[in-house]
């Protein structure tokens, strides 16, 4: 390894130490501070169970009342630690729009229909981007295994929401037929809104089926090389905890803030091209929402 490359290393593995503790000990504060935050939120605080922290949340809960809304155009960054051997970082640039029109709308990254919903629960049909990705470049202990590509998922998500938090549950499928799979999602935030800020942390598991798990992290016989036996994982459940992050500024610009940090399940730890037990995400944006007419 490089000097370059250690120093790389040693400094996101400390930025991922800062986000990881600071996110855990804001989730701790809050788990105790919640129940006398929203007893108080009429005082102090509001909270809005169907309009949460997330933007996607908020235009797909306004394109499920078949309302118009004004065009919000931003740029996002996603840095992740993916967990493959030798891979210390990955950066993706992901461009954002947030608009609909009676229930069809773009939320971010994604792009759906709302076709039903309720006073306490939404379901949306939507495309998203699946970032995961691989190359034998990355790393001189990747030589020999072939690339795994970005994809497009495509599913439904239901989601609950009321004074207790908001419950979400998904499931998506592989729109480009690159990984032939599938994956399943369930989720738990309790979103808060502050002055000034909003606030949502979370936790869930992550559910992926054989295809998506053996094209991400498993060794075909031809990628077999001493020392990486051919390997398939099967199925794997990953739990995760997220803290996402809203601050307006101004009329028109928005700060977004995202942190995930996602517990590989025992299948995906013994994938002979994976030398971590978890992948950590952190997402940082802007955008502005134009004036509408």
């Amino acid at each position: 390894m490089t000097p370059i490359r250690v120093v790389q290393d040693i400094r996101w593995r400390f930025v991922r130490a800062f986000f990881l503790w600071t996110a855990f000990g804001i989730t701790a504060v809050l788990a105790f501070t919640l129940p006398a935050v929203a007893f108080a939120a009429d005082s102090t605080a509001t909270y809005n169970s169907q309009n949460s922290t997330n933007p996607e949340d908020q235009i797909i809960s306004e394109a499920s009342l078949n309302r118009g809304s004004g065009w919000s155009l931003g740029l996002g960054v996603a840095i992740s630690e993916p967990g493959y051997i030798g891979v210390s970082s990955q950066v993706t640039a992901l461009p954002l729009i947030f608009y609909h029109h009676g229930r069809f709308f773009f939320a971010g990254a994604s792009v759906g229909y709302v076709p039903f919903n309720g006073r306490h629960y939404s379901f949306a049909i939507l495309a998203k981007p699946r970032i995961n990705r691989l190359s034998a470049s990355e790393s001189s202990q990747l030589a020999g295994i072939q690339s795994r590509k970005w994809s497009i998922d495509g599913g439904g998500r239901l989601s609950l929401f009321g004074d207790w938090g908001r419950l979400d549950a998904g499931v998506y499928t592989d729109l480009l037929h690159r990984y032939n799979g599938m994956e399943a999602d369930l989720g738990y935030r309790y979103p808060i809104r502050m002055p000034g800020w909003t606030l949502a942390p979370g936790v869930g598991l992550a559910w992926e089926n054989s295809p998506l798990t053996n094209y991400y992290y498993g060794v075909s016989q031809a990628e077999v090389m001493p020392g990486r036996p051919a390997y398939s994982p099967g199925r794997a459940t990953n739990p995760f905890v997220q803290l996402n992050l809203l601050v307006p500024m101004g009329n028109h610009w928005q700060f977004l803030g995202g942190f995930k940090y996602l517990h590989f399940a025992r299948a995906i730890q013994n994938s002979p091209i994976v030398d971590r037990s978890n992948t950590l995400t952190v997402f940082l944006a802007m955008s502005y929402r134009f004036q509408s007419h």
